[in-house]
């Protein structure tokens, strides 16, 4: 994955609408344990399935289990957020989501009560994401996320 979110690490191609890299320098891969665990996690908020995410979370280093109520609320509330568009049928509509203010509402909470630092892996893999994030805002684009990636999860669970 590159992590640098920078939009001029990227190139588009009108002949063929694709989007292609011409940055390497933060090119990375990620431990297939890591990966494992961040789509069950990305799973589990798709499913609407809070307790699955804490359960995912603590084997995932996120949490440690012994967190407070509050801390384990504000980071499953935190998934749930990330995961919007994968719970709809409907185009997610970056342009109007309230997604990004949300999240900067759980980040007092979670910097007051973390007891462990994430997963070294998901910095640069959350840098990326919200990098794709402000993009896809600030283009207000509309993505159907939901069947990327139901194809995304079927395609990883067969291979």
């Amino acid at each position: 994955m590159q992590t640098d979110p920078n939009w001029s690490n990227f190139l588009f191609n009108p002949a063929n609408k694709t989007i292609g890299l011409i940055d390497f320098g933060s090119s990375r891969d990620f431990s297939a344990k890591f990966i494992d665990n961040y789509l069950k996690i990305i799973r589990a908020s798709a499913d609407n399935d809070r307790e699955r995410i804490k359960e995912l979370s603590i084997e995932g280093g996120f949490l440690t289990g012994y967190e407070t109520r509050e801390m384990v609320d504000a980071h499953v509330n935190a998934v749930m957020l990330l995961g919007e568009g994968f719970r709809t049928e409907q185009a997610f509509d970056f342009g109007s989501q309230n997604t990004t203010h949300s999240i900067h509402k759980l980040i007092p909470t979670m910097l007051k009560h973390r007891l462990t630092p994430p997963p070294e892996d998901s910095y640069s893999l959350h840098r990326k994401m919200s990098g794709a994030f402000l993009l896809c805002t600030k283009l207000r684009s509309r993505v159907y996320c939901k069947p990327i990636f139901e194809r995304i999860w079927r395609e990883y669970n067969s291979s």
